[in-house]
């Protein structure tokens, strides 16, 4: 079982990350990091490969808004820097996202160093920039940037860390129905959920290279305690089950609007004509994409192992000009293959796709 270890954040969860994730850029000797930035006077997430550590005091992991997934842009990244080691900071979706797009198509992830922090949602861009704006005009006399307004609404957000976040009806419904909200598969994984963010965090090093080129100890304050352990699991546990409980609903109230099964998803993507916007923002898609024949019907085995492999990042949904509910259908006919197939997105790098 791999470690787990405890920073204490002195009232800072935010700062102390930024430092953490610092330490481990430089002490491996990264030559870049793929993050998300957010800035100028527009509310827009901007992912960019930076090459100066310094520019990690404007990444915010807890930022409430996602209009990318960022692991759609890693191979390219991987093959414009094909001698360096490089590290890309991860929501879990997008964790579990480029654990598919592997699984598709084979390309090699053993020079980047992933590390990942448990999500508490996001919320959708038109929700996001009235919150921002609320920030704004609270301040008056204060020049309040875009970057002030992030890291605020970040704040906000991690002040019910320890009960799981806040109630995330206003969230987009890909968060609403998340898989799951934990960081677990990347080669540094930080815990907030279910924790004292205030006073404490949580940090699993997964990857032996990383644990080997990274000395933990002085950046940390000791091995956690195990009430510690037991609170974040007891938390990831709550909201995995509060998601399941979500989606049911979802599924009850959409009735016979959700597509039955595959074949009927085939059926609705078929019926969008040429509009594939869903496919365009898909990090799946990006490396391995249905196949559409001429006569306009697509290839059954492609579309299930495309919906097999969603890591409900719900970037889908967000593109639709139809405005279709994809995330409860991807979510719902999601499960059903994994009932069919035993096979959960996003579990391993090494585990295979289901022959179909």
């Amino acid at each position: 079982m791999n470690k787990v270890w405890s920073l204490e954040t002195h009232g800072d969860p935010l700062g102390k990350i930024r430092d953490f994730i610092a330490q481990i850029w430089l002490e491996t000797g990264l030559a870049g990091m793929l993050v998300t930035l957010i800035g100028g006077n527009e509310v827009r997430t901007t992912p960019r490969y930076i090459n100066n550590v310094d520019l990690l005091n404007d990444v915010n992991p807890f930022q409430p808004l996602m209009e990318i997934n960022v692991a759609r842009l890693i191979p390219e990244l991987l093959a414009n820097h094909p001698d360096e080691k490089i590290g890309a900071l991860l929501r879990p979706c997008e964790m579990r996202a480029l654990i598919e797009m592997t699984n598709h198509s084979s390309f090699k992830v053993e020079r980047l160093l992933t590390i990942s922090v448990d999500c508490l949602g996001t919320f959708p861009v038109d929700e996001y920039q009235w919150r921002s704006e609320r920030i704004w005009n609270s301040h008056p006399d204060q020049e309040i940037n875009v970057i002030n307004s992030s890291d605020e609404l970040a704040h906000e957000a991690l002040k019910f860390a320890r009960q799981g976040g806040i109630v995330p009806y206003r969230y987009r419904s890909a968060c609403q129905v998340c898989i799951s909200p934990e960081a677990i598969q990347a080669d540094v994984n930080i815990h907030i959920l279910g924790l004292p963010v205030r006073q404490q965090i949580l940090v699993v090093l997964n990857d032996p290279e990383t644990a080997s080129h990274f000395n933990i100890k002085p950046h940390t304050d000791s091995g956690a305690d195990s009430d510690l352990i037991v609170r974040h699991e007891r938390i990831v546990s709550k909201k995995s089950e509060q998601y399941q409980r979500t989606l049911e609903r979802i599924n009850d109230g959409l009735g016979e609007l959700l597509p039955a099964n595959v074949d009927a998803v085939i059926d609705q993507l078929e019926s969008c004509g040429d509009c594939q916007k869903c496919m365009d923002v898909c990090p799946i898609c990006s490396v391995v994409r249905p196949i559409r024949f001429s006569d306009g019907h697509y290839d059954r085995s492609d579309v299930v192992r495309w919906l097999v492999s969603c890591a409900g990042c719900g970037m889908c949904e967000q593109s639709c000009p139809s405005h279709l509910p994809l995330s409860a259908i991807f979510a719902h006919i999601r499960s059903q293959l994994a009932d069919e197939w035993e096979y959960f997105p996003g579990r391993s790098f090494d585990e295979q796709l289901p022959i179909i």
